[in-house]
C-alpha cells in the first residue's frame, strides 16, 4: 500500500498533511483564485522568521510567491517578485526592495529564495540561491501577529482574499519551510535543515488545502 494517503485532486478544496519530498505544486495558468492555504498557524506573536521555497516560471511580470495576513494587515509577511531583476518583501506592512543580478543564461530555471527577519534588529535578509542579497531593515520592534492567513501563489489585498489575477504565480513550487527563528548563514547557504530547529511549515509534513486550479505532481527536476 502506498504511503501517500488517498487524495480526491480536483478543481476544488483538498485538504491533506503528508510529505511532499519529490514532488511539487504545480500552478498551471494565471488564475485569480489559484492557491494553496497553509493549514499552520504560529502558537505566539512571530519576532523573528526564515521562510525559504523553490520555485520555477517563465513570467516576467509581478507575481507572489508567499503571503502571511492578518485581521489588521494584508502585508504581515510578502515574498513577492516584481520583475526578473527585482524582488520586494513586506513585514507588517513595510516594504524593501532588492534588486538581482540579471543573469541571461539563467532567464528560466529552478530559483531558490530564503527570507529573514528579525524584530530586534529589523534586519531582513534575502538569499537567492545560497547567496546573500545586502541587508535592509523594516519593521523593527514590531510583533507579528499568530492568527495568519498564509498562503502560497496569490497576494492577500485583505484578509484570506482579494486576490488580482495579474499578480498570481504560474509555474512550480516546491521545498517550502517556515522557521521561528533566523537560520545561520551556513544553513541558508544550502539550506541545509540538519541541525536547524523544527519548523513551523514543514515540506516534510505538510498541513495545506488545493484552491482552484493547483496540482501536486511529481518533481522533474
Amino acid at each position: 500500500m502506498s504511503l501517500w494517503p488517498l487524495l480526491i485532486i480536483g478543481l476544488s478544496g483538498v485538504l491533506t498533511q503528508t510529505s511532499l519530498e519529490k514532488k511539487v505544486f504545480v500552478f498551471p495558468k494565471i488564475s485569480e483564485d489559484a492557491h494553496v492555504l497553509l493549514k499552520t498557524s504560529p502558537e505566539q506573536p512571530l519576532r523573528q522568521f526564515t521562510v525559504c521555497l523553490r520555485f520555477y516560471t517563465d513570467l516576467t511580470r509581478p507575481f507572489s510567491l508567499f503571503s502571511a495576513a492578518s485581521q489588521k494587515r494584508d502585508n504581515e509577511i510578502l515574498l513577492f517578485k516584481t520583475r526578473p531583476t527585482l524582488y520586494e518583501v513586506s513585514v507588517g506592512n513595510e516594504d524593501a526592495t532588492f534588486v538581482v543580478p540579471h543573469d541571461p543564461e539563467k532567464a528560466t530555471y529552478w530559483e531558490s529564495v530564503c527570507m529573514t527577519w528579525a524584530s530586534e534588529t529589523g534586519v531582513v535578509q534575502l538569499w537567492l540561491d545560497g547567496q546573500p542579497l545586502p541587508r535592509k531593515g523594516l519593521a523593527r520592534g514590531y510583533d507579528i501577529p499568530a492568527e495568519l492567513v498564509m498562503l502560497l501563489g496569490q497576494e492577500q489585498d485583505s484578509f484570506a482574499g482579494s486576490f488580482d489575477a495579474d499578480q498570481s504565480f504560474a509555474g512550480e513550487m516546491a521545498e517550502l519551510y517556515l522557521w521561528d527563528s533566523v537560520l545561520p548563514p551556513n544553513q541558508l547557504v544550502r539550506l541545509q535543515k540538519d541541525g536547524a530547529p523544527k519548523p513551523l511549515v514543514d515540506w516534510t509534513a505538510l498541513d495545506f488545502e488545493l484552491k482552484g486550479y493547483v496540482l501536486v505532481e511529481p518533481s522533474l527536476a
